[in-house]
């Protein structure tokens, strides 16, 4: 999930000088435009801009904004409030614009027979009790020989919260059903424990990534 590197390359082609207090929300839809973004985000507190990038022929905007707060404290409180967000049912997702490269890589969760009736924002407020979620959950269906089954995935900045999410939750009941917490392997089909030295890397790259 490069986006960190790619936030960074776009505020600075924009010349998004106060990282600390913009935000960058990805997943807009068409229909969204400026007007819409600042009486969504004023409601957190102060603007100062909101910047919606948009192709000089065609005039129709990128799908991501910048939201400029006046002051740090509203961009954190914005983050905790209005994540994750749904906009014209598409699940807007919003994180700061930082060099920190915090949300390059982080400990993806799989949640398993999840009740269909749960929705990404139930997820979130229970799971992140357990830590920083930097990707707002996304929620999906496989189907198997025994019906479809409903699944999400979550993903935290640190392997500690993601265990202490799988050690809290995985085989508890959660919104009717017992649910399985795991950690993710896209590629691999045995899902092994992540081992330390994968862990190491993956922690050491957060701290070089820019």
């Amino acid at each position: 999930f490069p986006m960190s590197g790619l936030a960074d390359q776009i505020a600075n082609q924009y010349q998004i000088k106060n990282l600390n207090t913009s935000l960058l929300a990805t997943n807009l839809d068409l229909k969204i435009n400026e007007e819409l973004l600042w009486e969504l985000f004023i409601q957190t507190g102060p603007l100062k801009s909101v910047f919606l990038p948009r192709d000089p022929l065609s005039d129709r905007h990128f799908g991501y904004a910048f939201i400029e707060y006046e002051t740090e404290l509203d961009a954190n409180y914005t983050l905790k409030v209005l994540s994750p967000l749904r906009l014209f049912n598409k699940l807007i997702s919003i994180n700061k614009v930082s060099h920190e490269g915090s949300y390059s890589i982080g400990a993806c969760l799989y949640l398993g027979n999840i009740n269909k009736s749960t929705d990404e924002k139930i997820i979130y407020s229970t799971f992140s009790s357990f830590g920083n979620i930097i990707k707002a959950p996304f929620m999906s269906k496989t189907f198997t020989n025994k019906g479809t089954k409903y699944y999400a995935l979550i993903t935290y900045d640190s392997y500690d919260s993601a265990d202490s999410a799988i050690y809290n939750m995985n085989g508890q009941m959660f919104n009717g059903n017992i649910i399985t917490v795991d950690y993710f392997y896209s590629t691999s089909s045995t899902r092994n424990k992540t081992s330390v030295v994968e862990r190491m890397i993956n922690e050491n790259r957060k701290l070089f990534h820019h």
